[in-house]
């Protein structure tokens, strides 16, 4: 069951039927799109079936009935994409359940080493690098939740060398948001130890093995180009680094959300497939745009009980806060929450850990008692 359970946790974490589409065409990638549905149904038929997650098959069930209503695509293409999800959502959640946190923690490392791969050996002129995620702000999601996950690790050596290749690939990204988070999470993590305020000296060794690779290969990125000009006190200028503001993005979209707040504007009219464009790049606008205000409701619960619930096992598991965190504020940026499987699975395995937190308290309540009544 390992070996399956590695296979079909591979192409979802990994994105590789995306890689295979880009990279071999259509056929090869829709066969891998097929393979990732099969595989977790093959692993959900042979594995002990516990409780499914009821808090997103709600979710999905109204967002996916509610934007129905005024879909006007292909109605293949939309039955296709809720069937495919639903497999999804009723497998993946069971996998997760057995996916360890150094498991998470390997994956993740794997897909970030993809970004500095990229960058030495296929160097390009746009200048942001993203390895198998395709897009960069994507990349630095899968970086930026890998470098929380090393804050659940105990051995000091993986969490030291995952931190430092953590932050190297998601520089490489030039996310903006990767970088707001990488220090939010900094800081939360001097409440551990204060002694986490070394990882603000690891940070200057990765600015200067960026330095390093520019000088090798050439990054070709104004973002990057900007620090350089910082750093050497020459003239900087922020119009390169201020455009493409995602508010701005947010903007086109307030009226059509003003214009049918209960049921929304129908499945993908926010996410890109239908109507406007590259979409609303916001998961949370993207759910009342398209499905209305009661799925957006939901959904905004949902984030917020994994946001109290990994803040009050803290203590026990810090690293659930900082992927929440993660999460919560990528998804201000992007837009593709029921489309990206590795989004929603990482918010599968951290609601899953916070269980797993709820059941050990219980247990320990439990002996207590027992040890007092004896």
């Amino acid at each position: 069951m390992n070996i399956l359970k590695y296979i079909t946790f591979a192409l979802v974490l990994l994105n590789l039927p995306s890689i295979a589409l880009v990279s071999y065409g259509s056929t090869v990638g829709g066969l891998l799109s097929y393979a990732t549905i099969g595989l977790l149904a093959l692993y959900y038929f042979f594995e002990k079936k516990t409780a499914p997650n009821w808090w997103l098959i709600i979710i999905s069930l109204l967002f996916f009935i509610i934007s129905s209503l005024r879909y006007v695509g292909p109605a293949f293409m939309f039955v296709f994409d809720a069937i495919k999800y639903f497999i999804y959502l009723l497998c993946a959640y069971e996998m997760a359940k057995h996916i360890s946190t150094l498991e998470f923690y390997v994956f993740l490392l794997i897909g970030s080493l993809t970004v500095p791969l990229e960058a030495v050996f296929f160097t390009s002129d746009f200048g942001r690098y993203a390895g198998f995620y395709l897009n960069a702000n994507v990349a630095g999601f899968i970086c930026i939740t890998g470098y929380a996950t090393t804050y659940g690790l105990k051995n000091i050596n993986l969490k030291l060398i995952g931190q430092f290749l953590f932050t190297l690939a998601g520089l490489l990204t030039f996310s903006r948001t990767f970088i707001v988070i990488w220090l939010l999470i900094n800081v939360i993590s001097l409440k551990i130890s204060i002694k986490n305020i070394r990882i603000f000296g690891l940070g200057f060794l990765i600015i200067g093995t960026l330095f390093f690779i520019d000088e090798v290969v050439g990054l070709n990125n104004p973002r990057f180009d900007q620090l350089k000009a910082a750093v050497s006190s020459e003239g900087v200028s922020s119009e390169e680094i201020s455009e493409d503001s995602r508010a701005d993005t947010w903007a086109r979209f307030y009226d059509d959300i003003l214009e049918a707040p209960l049921i929304g504007n129908g499945y993908g009219s926010f996410s890109g497939k239908e109507g406007h464009g590259l979409g609303v790049h916001n998961s949370y606008l993207m759910v009342i745009g398209e499905a209305g205000i009661l799925p957006f409701f939901l959904f905004v619960s949902y984030i917020g009980y994994l946001m109290v619930m990994s803040l009050f096992y803290f203590n026990k598991k810090p690293n659930l806060i900082m992927q929440t965190i993660a999460l919560s504020l990528f998804l201000l940026a992007n837009h593709n929450f029921f489309t990206f499987y590795y989004v929603s699975f990482s918010a599968m395995w951290i609601q899953y850990q916070i269980y797993l937190a709820k059941e050990e308290e219980e247990e320990e309540e439990e002996e207590e008692l027992t040890l007092v009544q004896t």
